[in-house]
């Protein structure tokens, strides 16, 4: 349908769609009215940039301004790269990133394939006009100052929320208000 507002939630490293808080943030997104997808990335256990690039092409498609993404972990990097990568006219409503980070990260070699070359296109990126960045102070699989550094990067407002780890569901982590109520304030706007 023309205009409907589309939704996809981009897992990270050793995630699958039923992990976390992606259903229940993909029941809060449908019920503002969203047709919400949550891709299964190829391997995330042993992640392949060009992989996840293909699935989510596949996934996604064309975007335009009714296409909203969140990321967690390494879904934000894989979601920017593959937004810079659009041609011009197609321009995100928004994204909202979890535990982003758009550098290497000490412990993280593993994921150097997406992180190896800098981001390109980043002016593209900021001009999707709703950006936003959560990190947790006491994360320590992606320290908060990468997640910092990425909002910086993006100009977007950063969210710093204390004693919240990776925001994993072995943390707790099956609900993430905060970005539930970022999205619906995103789509008001």
């Amino acid at each position: 349908m023309a205009g409907e507002k589309r939704l996809f939630i981009v897992h990270g490293l050793m995630a699958t769609p039923e992990d976390h808080w992606f259903q229940w943030l993909k029941e809060k997104a449908q019920a503002l009215g969203m047709e919400t997808f949550i891709p299964a990335m190829p391997d995330s256990d042993a992640p392949d940039n060009a992989r996840w690039q293909a699935a989510l092409a596949q996934s996604v498609g064309d975007v335009d301004g009714n296409t909203w993404f969140i990321g967690h972990s390494l879904g934000c990097i894989s979601v920017l790269r593959y937004l810079s990568q659009r041609p011009e006219a197609q321009r995100a409503g928004g994204i909202v990133l979890v535990s982003g980070f758009s550098e290497p990260v000490p412990g993280l070699e593993m994921l150097d394939n997406f992180t190896r070359t800098p981001l390109a296109n980043v002016e593209k990126l900021l001009r999707i006009p709703h950006r936003a960045v959560v990190a947790s102070l006491n994360d320590e699989i992606v320290p908060p100052l990468y997640t910092a550094r990425l909002s910086q990067q993006l100009k977007a407002p950063l969210y710093g929320l204390p004693d919240c780890g990776h925001f994993l569901d072995r943390e707790g982590f099956t609900t993430l208000p905060l970005v539930a109520d970022l999205l619906a304030q995103q789509l008001s706007a």
